[in-house]
């Protein structure tokens, strides 16, 4: 099968990365806030147990999605750059540190909706756990957006509104980032906002991907 093929399918990979990753955000319900009381906590997990047993399945196969996309828009970013490639590498750490951090924060989830019953109030303290941990993905994509964001600026393999775009995602993430050291509720209200904005963000990159053939290496242009 032509090479080319193989990268469009990982593109379309990031449309199914999408689905799952909101589906699985959306599907228990509404998250506690850090500020929560223990018993709060407890009774989310308890009561939309099966619920989040779903999204953590979900979440790792988003994962799986999301690496087959990660490569795909790697080797676009690549050649627009050519031999400079610098920024693309920048991007392609950024997704790989974010996607590493999510997927620990996924796995505390997971195994709290797992093991709720025996837990009891001490849920709490692993749920706060899992909100450092997808805290501090928020610098990763950050630095994923923006550098994805820069190439798009400055080579225009998409329209260039996605990478002005981008880059007020990518300062949001900044801002959810916050919550590494403050678990003030409006900080991680941005965080789940920075969240939708960027996975409609990633959306439309998809999309245009595959409604457009690869730019030639940026070193033929010249």
């Amino acid at each position: 099968m032509d090479d080319s093929n193989w990268e469009r399918y990982g593109l379309a990979a990031g449309i199914v990365f999408v689905v799952l990753v909101v589906i699985a955000a959306l599907i228990g319900g509404s998250p506690p806030k850090p500020s929560d009381s223990a018993a709060k906590v407890f009774s989310f997990f308890r009561d939309n147990q099966d619920a989040l047993k779903v999204g953590s399945y979900l979440n790792g196969v988003g994962a799986v999605a999301f690496l087959w996309f990660l490569g795909s828009l790697w080797a676009r970013m690549r050649r627009a750059e050519g031999t400079g490639s610098r920024v693309s590498v920048i991007a392609l750490i950024g997704g790989l540190g974010g996607l590493g951090l999510a997927f620990v924060a996924n796995a505390v989830t997971a195994y709290l909706a797992l093991y709720v019953g025996r837990l009891g109030p001490s849920s709490q303290g692993l749920y706060l756990l899992s909100v450092v941990f997808l805290a501090f993905t928020s610098f990763f994509l950050a630095v994923f957006t923006s550098a994805t964001s820069v190439t798009i600026l400055r080579y225009g393999f998409v329209e260039r509104w996605m990478g002005w775009a981008g880059e007020v995602i990518a300062a949001l993430w900044l801002v959810a980032g916050i919550g590494v050291s403050d678990d003030n509720t409006t900080i991680f209200t941005v965080g789940f906002i920075a969240f939708l904005l960027w996975a409609i963000w990633l959306l439309v990159l998809s999309v245009l991907l595959l409604t457009r053939d690869a730019p030639a290496a940026a070193s033929s242009r010249r």
